[in-house]
């Protein structure tokens, strides 16, 4: 009994199985749908109009108010300026209205000088967003942004033989074994000879990223065009990672005490030597330059100025010893140092903002440094403690190292 009750019920269940199958043959099932929200407008952001204003857009329907954040409005550096005016100019203006489509529009009032620029969208005051029609970004320590280019200067890309960026990472011994990130330019024709190449070690700010030189400065297109030009020898530009390791966390660390700055050995014990045995350079200070703005000011002359037979070209970006009292104790315990600038420096450029918080710190600094006999080149750049100033030392310092 129990033997065909079995038997029934799988006869039962085959046929089943048939009519379901011959069912799933004879009418598809739908196609599966995923559903990922209202979707906004196909629109263009940002526009750059004819007249060199700048137009950005934003499908947000629900939205009862967009603005622009970020550094394209907080550091006022976008708006161009009559020449020789030194100040930071006036900050761009973007008035959003709201279409019939949900799309927020906001063009500026007046014509943006080039440049690249950091900005995001922040809605109703409290939700901050990257602008998702642009495929352009740039990150920081510990945000992202999207990024503004406007063509028109010595940073655009133009049509010339270019270089490439690389991506790597290495072991620093001397903060105890981590991988470290590091951003490299190896120069146009690199991948194709075997010459050897100088090296640029390039250092950005204390909330910035080892890809910032890259991303928000445009640093491979200004030695692309420099190099493309004559103006600036063929080299690598190595862009190591600022921060180090401190109690678990990276930090910046502030001092005018090379001793005391971890960055120092970690770019002479570990970063240099990698690089001269992974890369082709010519190793050794006559073809070795160091800069860097801010943060990486401070650490340019911490490694550069305390190993001056490792390098013959120093540039200071919007940069020096931030407070009295390291300036003093830069004065007070480095008087060898400073007696030997002369004789080990071929090139000794620094360089601030007429605006800049850096500024007088800087002026101190070099009016200091004039007093005892050393020789060095000061520019004052036209804004703030920002990009464009920086763009420009970059543009600048290129010109002068390794000739």
């Amino acid at each position: 009994m129990t033997m065909k009750h079995v038997g029934l019920g799988m006869a039962t269940l085959a046929g089943l199985l048939a009519a379901t199958t011959s069912a799933a043959q004879s009418k598809p099932s739908p196609p599966i749908v995923v559903d990922r929200g209202v979707q906004a407008p196909a629109v263009t952001s940002p526009e750059i109009l004819p007249d060199g204003r700048v137009t950005f857009r934003l499908g947000a329907p629900s939205a009862q108010s967009v603005v622009l954040g970020g550094e394209f409005v907080t550091q006022a550096n976008a708006i161009a300026v009559p020449p020789g005016d030194k100040t930071a100019g006036p900050r761009p203006e973007v008035t959003f209205t709201k279409g019939a489509d949900g799309t927020w529009e906001g063009t500026t009032t007046r014509p943006i000088r080039p440049g690249a620029y950091r900005y995001f969208f922040v809605i109703d005051g409290a939700t901050v967003v990257l602008d998702p029609r642009n495929v352009r970004t740039s990150p920081q320590r510990s945000n992202q942004n999207s990024l503004l280019v406007v063509p028109g200067d010595f940073s655009e890309h133009r049509t010339v033989p270019h270089g490439s960026v690389l991506s790597q990472a290495f072991i620093s011994q001397t903060l105890g074994g981590v991988e470290r990130p590091v951003t490299i330019y190896t120069p146009p024709g690199y991948e194709n000879d075997r010459r050897s190449y100088p090296v640029l070690y390039l250092m950005h700010g204390g909330g910035d990223h080892e890809t910032s030189w890259v991303t928000n400065a445009r640093m491979n297109d200004i030695l692309d065009n420099l190099i493309a030009e004559g103006k600036a020898r063929p080299m690598i530009v190595v862009m190591p990672m600022g921060q180090t390791p401190v109690n678990g966390q990276l930090a910046q660390v502030m001092t005018s005490d090379p001793s005391k700055e971890p960055f120092v050995r970690d770019m002479m014990d570990d970063i240099i030597p990698w690089i001269d045995r992974t890369f082709r350079t010519i190793p050794n200070g006559a073809n070795r330059a160091m800069a860097g703005l801010s943060m990486g000011g401070i650490q340019t002359l911490n490694t550069a100025l305390n190993h001056l037979d490792a390098f013959d070209y120093v540039g200071v970006f919007g940069s020096g010893w931030f407070t009295q009292a390291d300036r003093q104790w830069f004065y007070d315990n480095k008087k060898d140092v400073i007696a030997k600038l002369n004789r080990e420096l071929t090139v000794f450029d620094w360089s601030w903002g007429a605006v800049d918080f850096a500024k007088p710190g800087a002026v101190e600094i070099t009016d200091y440094l004039e007093s005892q006999g050393v020789k060095l080149t000061t520019t004052e750049n036209q804004g703030g403690h920002d990009w464009r100033t920086w763009r420009n030392d970059l543009h600048r310092f290129a010109q002068l190292i390794f000739r």
